[in-house]
C-alpha cells in the first residue's frame, strides 16, 4: 500500500490565520535611530517583507510609497537583498526562524491555544513549570498565572482553602502565597481575619 504524500498547503491547513491567509506574521519597528515600519507576512507560498519609511515631512523624499519585496519558498535563499533587509532589520534570529518555517518546521507549539497550552503545563512538576517560563514571554505569562499556581497551591500544601486565603490570594496572587513560608503566611492570615472581624 503506497503512502500518500501531504502536500505543503495541507499539513499548514491548520496552523493558517483565517483572517488573512498567512502561515506566520510580523510587524515592528526598526531598530534606532530608523523608524520605520516592518512587516513580514508569509503564506504558505510566498515571504513578503514590507518596510514603511518613516521621514520628517521636512525632506524632499518624504512621500515615498512603502517597499514591498516577495520571493517564493524557493528563491527565498538566494534572496540577498530580501535577507540582507530582513537582518539589518530584524535581526538574525528572526531570518533564522523564517528559514526553518520555510523549510518545513512549524512551531506548533507556540501555536496551540491558551487552553491547551495550560492543560499541558497543569501535568508538569513544579521545576519543569519554572524552566518552561524561562523559554518565551508566552510561556512566562502562561507560567505565571494564576490558574496554574492555584492548582499547584492546592496540589501541594496542606493548607485549607478559607475565605481569608482566597481575599489573600486577590491582594497577593497565587504565585507569592505559594512561595510564602508557613510563619508569613500565618500572619497575613491572621491580620486577614482581624480586619473581616472588626
Amino acid at each position: 500500500m503506497a503512502k500518500s504524500i501531504r502536500s505543503w498547503a495541507e499539513i499548514c491547513e491548520p496552523w493558517i490565520n483565517k483572517e488573512d491567509g498567512s502561515l506566520y506574521q510580523r510587524t515592528c519597528v526598526a531598530p534606532a535611530p530608523s523608524k520605520d515600519f516592518l512587516q513580514i507576512f508569509i503564506t504558505v507560498d510566498q515571504i513578503i517583507f514590507r518596510i514603511w519609511r518613516i521621514l520628517p515631512p521636512t525632506r524632499a523624499d518624504a512621500n515615498q510609497h512603502p517597499v514591498e519585496m516577495k520571493s517564493n519558498y524557493t528563491d527565498f535563499p538566494d534572496d540577498d537583498r530580501m535577507r540582507g533587509e530582513i537582518v539589518r532589520n530584524m535581526g538574525e534570529k528572526e531570518l533564522n526562524y523564517i528559514d526553518a518555517l520555510v523549510g518545513g518546521h512549524i512551531d506548533y507549539l507556540n501555536r496551540l491555544s491558551r487552553k491547551v497550552l495550560l492543560r499541558i503545563i497543569f501535568n508538569l512538576d513544579l521545576t519543569s513549570i519554572l524552566k518552561l517560563s524561562q523559554v518565551s514571554k508566552m510561556f512566562r505569562e502562561l507560567g505565571s498565572c494564576d490558574a496554574v499556581w492555584s492548582k499547584i497551591y492546592m496540589d501541594h500544601t496542606t493548607q485549607p482553602i478559607t475565605h481569608e486565603l482566597l481575599m489573600l490570594t486577590d491582594q497577593q496572587g497565587w504565585k507569592e502565597v505559594f512561595f510564602m513560608n508557613r510563619i508569613q503566611l500565618q500572619k497575613f492570615l491572621h491580620r486577614q481575619q482581624e480586619k473581616t472581624s472588626k
